[in-house]
């Protein structure tokens, strides 16, 4: 099987269970919270065109959404505005935004990619974070290239399908060497695609990886296992995620935990296509640049909130040298719906500081559309980062973590 894919696009903390953190100014001690940016995967949609590649080696019906391909879906919809109201109650109990009311002229930014489904969640956020309220939701014209999320469709940065193929292969070992330690996953996701039922039973572990320029050098061709299950295994989280039938998610053949295991195979696409430095400089560097100037800006909103997709926070957190696991979820993937939170801390002697965060409901808080709250947040977790703290301190100063950044978008 073959895709051909045109290059993607505090001091200290109060803990609550389930893995998720609260944050209230008591808690930071000396440290106050001054902004924020997040940058947030869109929400449930249904399937892409031919996103589950697997109709070569197994052919079940399969489930008709109610949807059209790829557009947020209403359950969605909801589930991002739940994000939004439980996002209001955490930042206004950081002194982010007002807790009542609507939020101050200027205080909270909102932009998106120009996809239907990142748009749609981006106003079903708005929604849930300042009802009645009207907030704008900016976004360049449906359905054009904007370079801040799709910079190498837009040619807003050099591309050669030639070097990043060498790239990704030196740094990674490519597509073989990624996917080699997950043959018990791949045979997890052939037991519930029903490979055993038919003849010959089907051996996607078996089929050729490959990795290489396209014919007109501007983007990648991909083949194996990675190309076939990658997206298959996120059509699985997205039926879960969207509520249909149990007998409807992986045909009855994939529980919650089948659904974290592979959730992994979804992640070796961004292994490819997002993480590795070639890419990530490309896909994740004006998103980048454009967060380090909300950062480091003296007015700036507090509260800055992009919405894109899974690649552009794969691509960003390699920049950071973040790597995270959320609940549900496999080692890297980015969950439906979630965020990677930067913030930005001033101790009293106004020394500024970063840190970074994952937030993201879990596959069955989105199933089941849980009310979130402080007392029943989604799972939040902080990230490591990859600058140094300085000696006697516990967090990355701002100015050397922008250093740091600006380093790895040079690299």
């Amino acid at each position: 099987m073959k895709s051909i894919l045109p290059i993607l696009a505090v001091a200290a903390l109060l803990a609550l269970g389930g893995g998720a953190e609260a944050q209230t100014p008591a808690s930071r001690g000396p440290l106050k919270v001054e902004r924020t940016v997040m940058l947030y995967r869109h929400g449930i949609r249904a399937p892409l065109p031919g996103e589950a590649a697997v109709d070569a080696y197994a052919h079940p019906p399969w489930p008709v959404w109610s949807t059209p391909p790829s557009l947020l879906t209403p359950h969605g919809r909801e589930a991002a505005r739940l994000m939004g109201a439980y996002d209001l109650q955490r930042l206004s109990s950081l002194g982010l935004t007002a807790a009542q009311g609507c939020p101050a002229p200027g205080a909270i930014a909102i932009w998106t990619n120009s996809a239907q489904r990142t748009i749609a969640s981006g106003e079903a956020f708005a929604d849930g974070f300042a009802p009645g309220c009207g907030l704008t939701v900016g976004h360049q014209p449906l359905d054009t290239e904007d370079p801040l999320f799709h910079p190498i469709e837009a040619k807003a940065v050099e591309f050669s399908g030639v070097d990043a193929a060498a790239a990704i292969t030196a740094e990674n070992g490519g597509p073989a060497a990624l996917v080699a330690p997950y043959a018990g996953k791949i045979r997890e996701m052939e037991r519930v695609l029903g490979c055993d039922r038919v003849k010959p039973t089907c051996d996607i572990g078996a089929a050729r990886s490959r990795l290489a320029a396209t014919p007109t050098g501007d983007g990648l061709i991909l083949e194996g296992p990675i190309a076939i299950l990658s997206g298959t295994a996120q059509v699985f989280m997205l039926q879960y995620a969207e509520g249909l039938p149990f007998d409807q998610v992986g045909w009855g053949r994939a529980s919650p935990k089948t659904l974290e295991d592979v959730s992994r195979l979804h992640a070796l696409l961004f292994d490819v296509h997002a993480r590795p430095r070639y890419m990530a400089r490309r896909i994740g560097g004006p998103m980048a640049r454009r967060i380090s100037e909300i950062l480091a800006a003296k007015d700036a909103p507090a509260v800055n909130v992009f919405v894109g997709h899974d690649n552009n926070i794969a691509a960003l957190a390699s920049l950071i040298g973040a790597h995270f696991k959320m609940d549900g979820y496999g080692q890297d993937d980015p969950p439906i719906g979630g965020a990677l939170e930067l913030q930005v801390l001033v101790d009293r002697q106004g020394r500024r500081f970063v840190e970074a965060y994952y937030e993201a409901q879990t596959p069955d808080q989105m199933r089941r559309l849980v009310p979130l709250s402080l007392a029943n947040p989604p799972v939040r977790r902080a990230l490591k980062l990859a600058c140094h703290p300085a000696p006697g301190e516990r967090l990355c100063r701002l100015d050397a973590f922008l250093a740091e950044l600006k380093s790895a978008l040079m690299k």
